[in-house]
């Protein structure tokens, strides 16, 4: 968890400087960026044209997930494809752990700025006794950008 503050903290403050990174609020069933989540916010530090840096903040009430990631655009056309790999620190009712994360997944513009997301999203639990889990869930959200 201290890592993740550690992480999150200045680049926060760093995109609040500049009005051309891009806002993303996710409402559905699970969010890549934000991981397991029903509403998530995201916020992109460093964008280009296929790559995109960024941190997050997403909530089902009993969980939250502060997120800071990386996602790749394998192609940009009609229906977008892209692979994203984050580091999430999830803490709420049963606890707290830090875990890395991997989606894939496919967005499609709806209206202007109105996207639906449909993907995979996996997360890597570590455990004290020295098992992992890999625990995949489907995602699907309506997200809106600005």
């Amino acid at each position: 968890m201290k890592l993740i503050a550690l992480l999150l903290v200045p680049l926060i403050s760093l995109s609040q400087n500049s009005g051309n990174f891009k806002n993303y609020i996710a409402i559905g069933f699970l969010d890549h960026k934000t991981g397991t989540s029903f509403i998530g916010y995201s916020k992109s530090i460093i964008q280009n044209q296929n790559n995109e840096l960024f941190v997050g903040f997403g909530t089902i009430i009993a969980s939250n997930t502060f997120s800071i990631g990386f996602k790749k655009y394998i192609m940009k056309k009609n229906i977008n494809c892209y692979s994203l790999v984050s580091l999430q620190s999830v803490f709420g009712m049963g606890g707290a752990f830090n875990a890395p994360a991997v989606s894939i997944g496919i967005e499609k513009g709806i209206i202007k700025n109105i996207f639906i997301n449909l993907g995979i999203n996996s997360t890597i639990r570590f455990y004290s006794s020295k098992n992992t889990e890999l625990i995949t869930f489907p995602q699907v959200n309506l997200n809106i950008r600005y």
